[in-house]
């Protein structure tokens, strides 16, 4: 006999862990980039020393994602980002104060470490231990977290710039998101379904069968023969690694980060290059998180029914038409259509990269192996958003680097279109492809 509930608790995980991409929203490109033009005029620093923190912060991610992957599979989520809020909140709470370089490059740095090094990776891995045959759906849902701090916060941080300040700015929302996530993550985080008796999806097994507490006996999903195949002991860190599949994953996913870091972190500075005032700049990266919102559901369902290598390669295609056409962007009409055309595209960038590698190599080390491959992704995208900065700096404007951006993603398309599942171990959906 199967005993079913009315409501999985794994959408309560779903709901921190959209918290917990919200919170980070201020470490991000989409957030930073309002504050990189009053930031340089106040303190005169040029945009290579405020973006050199954001990509060193997200390199020094890099280095210590794949312990801290480790570390979450072992530990679960919960832990991880209790204290990733606090870490959030007590370092932009520094930021608010600094006032040389060097002060800045420590305390943003830490807080996009943070971000980058554990939050995302517990965010997804915790998603990833709930959920199989929905998978892709609350991936998209969490991922959506950022997605509204783009669209809520970076016009709220635009009004407190124009207002009190830059500094109030990063005190007040920085430290408020932080303080939030610690305090959800730590009440309401549990480690995988099985600790509540449960199966992925919302599942209870009695006998055997299992049967989705929101769908019922006949349904039968997408992905239905994912929860249906072995999810214990098989791909391991040391074995994916092997395997050309995730090499060509990896250079997929860096070259999309590469990419979008670069447009997302220099992306209000692009629009005012282009002659658009500075209020509608924030006004249209507000925007883009909106359509970021739409984006990340429609990709997450996109990848329940598309092999993941596949929408992988779309949506890196889309981000180099993105990048291709940004300096098109000269008028009202043009700005909002480009805004929601970005923000559809990037909302493929964390769910489709968190699915694709638990679809690979399944729910047993997905934290190690993506972690292994953060040094490479993450390192991408700080190289994005440096070059950028640097390309601007050096060329007096940002249409070498861009263009370059275009060229890098659309190797990584052609790089998602031949990473077929691998077959060393058994993997929950090797099928599809």
């Amino acid at each position: 006999m199967l005993i079913t509930g009315r409501f999985f608790y794994g959408w309560v995980i779903v709901g921190v862990a959209t918290l917990a991409m919200f919170a980070a929203t201020l470490t991000g490109g989409a957030g930073f980039s309002v504050f990189i033009q009053p930031m340089s005029a106040e303190l005169g620093w040029s945009r290579s020393a405020l973006v050199g923190a954001l990509s060193a912060g997200t390199v020094v991610g890099a280095i210590v994602a794949p312990f801290l992957g480790r570390l979450v599979d072992r530990y679960g989520a919960r832990v991880a980002l209790t204290g990733c809020g606090l870490g959030i909140a007590g370092s932009l709470a520094v930021v608010s104060t600094v006032r040389t370089e060097a002060a800045f490059l420590v305390a943003y740095g830490l807080a996009r470490t943070i971000d980058m090094g554990a939050l995302n990776l517990a965010v997804t891995t915790s998603v990833a231990n709930w959920f199989v045959r929905r998978r892709g759906r609350a991936l998209g849902i969490a991922m959506t977290g950022n997605a509204i701090g783009v669209m809520l916060l970076v016009p709220l941080a635009q009004w407190l710039i124009e207002g009190p300040g830059w500094r109030v700015a990063w005190l007040v929302l920085g430290v408020g998101s932080g303080a939030a996530l610690a305090l959800s993550a730590a009440l309401l985080l549990r480690r995988a379904p099985e600790d509540l008796g449960l199966r992925p999806d919302g599942a209870i097994a009695a006998t055997g069968a299992e049967v989705s507490t929101s769908e019922g006996a006949g349904a039968q999903p997408p992905r239905v023969e994912a929860i249906a195949a072995p999810e214990g002991p098989g791909w391991t860190g040391a074995l994916a690694i092997r395997s050309s599949a995730f090499w060509l994953l990896v250079l997929a996913s860096s070259a999309g980060h590469l990419a979008i870091s670069g447009l997302t972190t220099h992306q209000a500075a692009l629009f005012v290059e282009n002659g658009i005032s500075p209020g509608a700049a924030a006004g249209a990266v507000s925007l883009y998180g909106f359509a970021w919102i739409v984006g990340s559901l429609v990709w997450g369902f996109v990848i329940e029914r598309l092999a993941a290598r596949r929408a992988l390669a779309l949506s890196t295609t889309l981000v180099a038409a993105c990048a291709a056409s940004v300096f098109l962007v000269r008028d009202p009409i043009v700005l909002v259509l480009y805004a929601l055309a970005y923000g559809l595209a990037n909302g493929a960038k964390e769910a489709l990269d968190a699915v694709v590698w638990a679809d690979y190599f399944g729910r047993h080390a997905v934290g190690e192996i993506r972690g292994l491959s953060r040094p490479f992704v993450v390192g991408a995208g700080a190289l994005g958003s440096f070059g950028g900065g640097v390309g601007y700096d050096l060329a007096g404007s940002y249409a070498p680097a861009v263009a370059l951006f275009a060229i890098i993603a659309l190797a990584g398309a052609g790089a998602a279109l031949l990473a077929h599942p691998p077959h060393r171990v058994h993997s929950p959906v090797a099928a599809r492809s």
